[in-house]
């Protein structure tokens, strides 16, 4: 952008085009206010040229509520940006509001109980997946440039698949966690989406300050073709598509691995949910009296929108509840997510891949408050949360690095293509993904629309 005052002019453009998408309820709290002010300040002293960031609703913005999408939490207001914000916004992003989410991240449709469900860009009458939802609908809505969700099973990919947008959960641990609600402190991340692959990969390097570009290996690239779980039982149109892709991929020059993956979904069905459950009220209690909320765990599950968000939690998450896994289950899933982690390593090594590839979601999105609990799925009702996070989970848990990127335009809602690739290994991931990303869609950039 050109101009004396570029700030100024981007953030009035961008708080127009979420009005003309307010029908999305991608926002909790949109903070126009706040953001024209800081666009001015920024355009008077000089430094970073601003650029406007969403930021999910359960990321502290000093100064704005913080709700996590849950009633008890409205009156929440942080002192201080969580250090994932206060990364960007020294790099000049200017936050215009915080996004509508799954409560309590717990879900994978963003349809939320208390501040309305999130529509889909690509089609407001579908959800717009989650439970970064309200993010990846306006930066697909064209809103800003990037947007910051929280990942603990798929949540920041999953949505970027289904609104058909680019999404990145980091390795575990890489990028800084303070200031964020927790659901999970293992399987707990923030993540970038954007509307293309060169922004999402700015972002990663502003958050973590890892500047410098992997070159690309003087090789064909080498992805991993599941021969269990991820491509097995996918919607018509998510088979269409990841073929499609597939084949592309290969006239292109990338060489197809046929790997054995159903060890790392059992894996993740016997120790995912004991990680969440196990850690989920001890963390919670510990965040909400770090901040002095002055609430407990209890008291905001008993407040909670949704029954079903509150129920699952008390039930299974809460040390008087029944489902609760308990100390010696938690230590156990822990110990095992140690051998998940070096089956990735293994996976990847032996046949020298650069990533591991599948469809994001098995699904597309389907129509908003219809499908909360089942969907249909090859002539049956399959159940939506587990399907969604079918092939986004297992990653998660082990704390792999995961992207996704958008396959090519059908006639369908959006559908991502995955690329799990080595811990820590994220920027060769990254530039992985730059090469997929070209073959699939030729050379052309996808340009902010």
């Amino acid at each position: 952008m050109t101009g004396p005052d570029p700030a100024r002019a981007a953030v009035p453009a961008a708080l127009d085009r979420a009005a003309a998408t307010a029908h999305l309820n991608a926002f909790i709290t949109l903070d126009a206010e706040g953001a024209l002010a800081e666009a001015a300040r920024r355009d008077a002293r000089g430094g970073p040229a601003g650029w406007c960031l969403v930021v999910k609703d359960n990321i502290h913005v000093a100064g704005l509520p913080n709700t996590a999408g849950t009633p008890a939490l409205r009156g929440f207001v942080p002192r201080a940006d969580a250090p994932v914000v206060a990364a960007l916004r020294a790099a000049g992003a200017i936050v215009l509001g915080k996004t509508n989410l799954h409560e309590l991240s717990m879900g994978a449709t963003s349809c939320n109980r208390t501040f309305g469900a999130v529509g889909n860009a690509a089609d407001p009458a579908l959800f717009a997946g989650g439970s970064s939802g309200g993010t990846a609908a306006a930066v697909a809505a064209g809103v800003a440039d990037a947007g910051l969700g929280t990942d603990t099973g798929g949540s920041v990919t999953v949505p970027a698949a289904l609104c058909g947008v680019y999404g990145l959960r980091p390795s575990a641990g890489r990028y800084p966690a303070g200031g964020i609600t927790p659901l999970s402190t293992t399987r707990d991340t923030p993540g970038p989406i954007a509307r293309t692959l060169e922004r999402l990969t700015a972002l990663d390097a502003l958050v973590t300050g890892e500047n410098g570009s992997t070159p690309p290996p003087d090789r064909p690239l080498r992805l991993g073709l599941p021969r269990q779980v991820f491509a097995e039982d996918l919607d018509g149109p998510v088979r269409a598509a990841w073929e499609a892709g597939v084949d592309r991929l290969a006239a292109g020059g990338v060489v197809w691995v046929p790997v054995d993956t159903a060890h790392l979904a059992e894996f993740d069905e016997r120790i995912g949910f004991p990680l969440v459950f196990g850690e989920f009220a001890a963390a919670l209690a510990r965040y909400l009296d770090v901040h002095g909320t002055g609430l407990t765990p209890e008291a905001v599950l008993d407040a909670a929108g949704d029954p079903a968000v509150g129920e699952v939690l008390k039930a299974c998450a809460l040390p008087s509840g029944p489902g609760y896994p308990g100390p010696a289950a938690l230590a156990a899933a822990v110990a095992e997510r140690r051998a998940m982690q070096a089956a990735y390593a293994e996976l990847l090594a032996a046949d020298g891949l650069d990533a591991l590839a599948a469809p994001t979601v098995p699904v597309c999105a389907r129509p908003l408050h219809r499908y909360e609990d089942t969907l249909p799925l090859n002539g049956r009702n399959a159940p939506t949360f587990a399907t969604l996070v079918r092939n986004t989970s297992p990653a998660a848990t082990a704390g792999q690095p995961s992207v996704t990127v958008p396959l090519p335009a059908t006639d369908s809602p959006p559908v991502g293509l995955q690329l799990i690739g080595r811990r820590t290994g994220d920027r060769e991931l990254l530039a992985a993904a730059a090469r997929v990303d070209a073959l699939l869609h030729g050379d052309r950039h996808h340009l902010e629309r």
